[in-house]
């Protein structure tokens, strides 16, 4: 396990990981971990989507997050491995996402989990890859989620012009980086004019008929406006949600700060959310 990640989570010595391959549409494979917790009965699963800006990162780093997901919930996490952009641009990430919740519910007998029970969730491009996979699964009438979370997520590809409102000294993911990784995760685009809803949930007009929703973002974090954005437009939707902003918190506040009283905080609801809809 990262090295980093474990001394801010601790490795859970009783959750153990297991890699699985599993095919993809054109025949080539996608790699999955899966985190259980020993004994527990947790009736779901988790389909955990890294973040990392859809450039960085890789299910190795977040052994740690996921291992605390898992140890403090009892509900198995299935990690998912989707290319980085920009050598695999959009809709490779997306396309990986359903892939993995169509083999989890395929395998759901094998594995021991409830397919009515079975989440999706994941942290700022993770959380926009899984607003995106929850938009996609929606319009074709894929399998029932139980529920998303989206933490602190990356919505917006217009969101690159700098917020005086957002001082740069607070920005753990800035401007720049923004575009930097909007621009590499949509360039297999042709046209730029039109960036589909699955690739920037934030231009979705219709946010009905999704699962329950928990989202959440901190008043320091530049996705501040466009998660809040899309906090109200799911629930003018008729969607149930549950929705946190964390006053002073800036974007990975729970990673780089994760002994405040904020971030336990933060996990602490989290967590609730996942028992109440996947235990």
């Amino acid at each position: 396990m990262n090295a980093d990640l474990a001394r801010r989570f601790g490795k859970a010595s009783d959750v153990t990981i297991k890699d699985h391959r599993i095919p993809r549409p054109d025949g080539s494979e996608l790699r999955v971990r899966i985190y259980r917790k020993i004994g527990s009965e947790a009736r779901g699963a988790l389909l955990y989507v890294h973040g990392g800006g859809m450039i960085v990162s890789n299910i190795e780093d977040y052994d740690g997050r996921c291992m605390h997901y898992c140890t403090n919930t009892g509900v198995p996490v299935v990690s998912v491995d989707y290319p980085l952009a920009p050598e695999s641009p959009y809709p490779a990430q997306i396309d990986d996402a359903l892939t993995a919740l169509a083999w989890m519910h395929a395998s759901a007998d094998e594995h021991g989990w409830d397919t009515n029970r079975i989440g999706i969730g994941g942290d700022s491009a993770g959380g926009g890859l899984t607003a995106g996979a929850v938009l996609k699964n929606r319009d074709d009438s894929g399998p029932e989620l139980a529920c998303q979370m989206l933490v602190y997520p990356m919505l917006d590809d217009r969101n690159v012009v700098p917020d005086s409102r957002f001082p740069r000294q607070f920005q753990i993911w800035t401007y720049v980086d923004n575009e930097t990784g909007w621009d590499a995760y949509l360039s297999g685009l042709a046209d730029r004019s039109a960036v589909p809803p699955y690739a920037s949930p934030a231009r979705e007009t219709n946010l009905a008929d999704l699962p329950p929703s928990y989202i959440e973002t901190g008043t320091l974090d530049i996705f501040h406006d466009e998660d809040i954005a899309y906090a109200k437009a799911m629930i003018a939707a008729g969607v149930p949600v549950e929705g946190h902003v964390w006053n002073g918190a800036p974007h990975g506040f729970d990673y780089f700060a994760y002994d405040s009283s904020l971030a336990k905080k933060a996990w602490e609801c989290r967590f609730a959310f996942l028992v109440e809809h996947l235990h």
